[in-house]
């Protein structure tokens, strides 16, 4: 007995050495990505589809028949103003999903082309970069936001200005940082040698090793953009009614909170579980990116 088990416990040591093991996180990961995939996705097709989910139009109002409880005809019911629940959360999708990518891309776009060129070439435009970045900083963004829009007015355009004046400032520092990482690599080094022109270094070997940690931020980030999208609306300063947006429906809902809670519980809810799906899509890439 002895004999045996000396020799075959090396031999199971070597194969459990051997053995393919995956990391926990990158399964994790996958979970969160394919969940967050489905939420997020499901509201796109939804957003799609929403013409023909419902017929009745959600600015229609029928006063006569104001806050009705659900029925075969009005399946959430009616709001304040006699329109269908249900096709004003639908055609809100339509709304929120392309303004909050909207706000989320424009700043990554000039944050990522800003962080790049402080990061590779440096100098007198990184250090005039990087001190507006700090002034933007020094000020709580909900309030400099909120100041940006009241200044520039109701409307998508001013939400458009005020998401990119602040949002791009992470996304500059952010790839700024991943530059510097990657700058003296031998891989920079070796297209240097070989005459590259320094756009082409840029576009080809730079910017794309700096992709995959702005992508993970990129889809946090859009959390951000539907709450705070929800929460200028909701305070006035965002979409205004009767555009069917999910903040300033809940909004509109607040009188009614005792007598019809849905007309506020149901829009906050599709808030919330869009901001989940994409908090989960984040956190997904974030895992694999780590389990790697």
């Amino acid at each position: 007995m002895s004999i045996i088990s000396s020799t075959a416990s090396p031999l199971g040591a070597i194969a459990g050495a051997t053995e393919p093991t995956r990391p926990r996180g990158r399964w994790s990961g996958r979970i969160k990505l394919v969940v967050g995939l489905l939420i997020v996705g499901t509201y796109v097709v939804l957003a799609l589809l929403a013409p023909w989910l419902t017929s009745h139009d959600p600015t229609d109002q029928d006063i006569l028949n104001a806050l009705q409880p659900p029925s075969p005809e009005h399946p959430l019911g009616t709001d304040e103003a006699g329109r269908d629940e249900l096709a004003r959360l639908l055609y809100g999708a339509r709304i929120d999903l392309p303004i909050a990518f909207l706000v989320t891309v424009l700043p990554c776009l000039l944050g990522t082309a800003l962080g790049v060129v402080c990061g590779y070439l440096g100098g007198w435009f990184d250090a005039m970069v990087m001190r507006v970045s700090d002034l933007l900083q020094a000020f709580p963004t909900y309030i400099l936001m909120i100041v940006l829009v009241f200044s520039l007015g109701h409307g998508v355009r001013s939400l458009l200005i005020a998401f990119t004046v602040v949002g791009w400032v992470v996304y500059a520092r952010l790839v700024r940082t991943e530059v510097l990482r990657i700058r003296e690599a031998g891989y920079i080094t070796a297209a240097v040698t070989a005459g590259f022109r320094t756009p082409r270094i840029i576009v080809r070997h730079v910017l794309p090793n700096t992709l995959r940690q702005t992508l993970i931020y990129l889809t946090s980030d859009l959390v951000f953009a539907v709450t705070a999208l929800a929460a200028f609306s909701f305070l006035g300063f965002g979409i205004q009614q009767p555009t069917p947006e999910w903040g300033a429906m809940t909004a509109a809902a607040q009188p009614y909170m005792t007598t019809n809670m849905s007309l506020t519980v149901l829009p906050g809810l599709v808030i919330t579980v869009l901001a989940l799906g994409f908090a989960l899509l984040g956190d997904g890439l974030q895992d694999r990116r780590g389990a790697r």
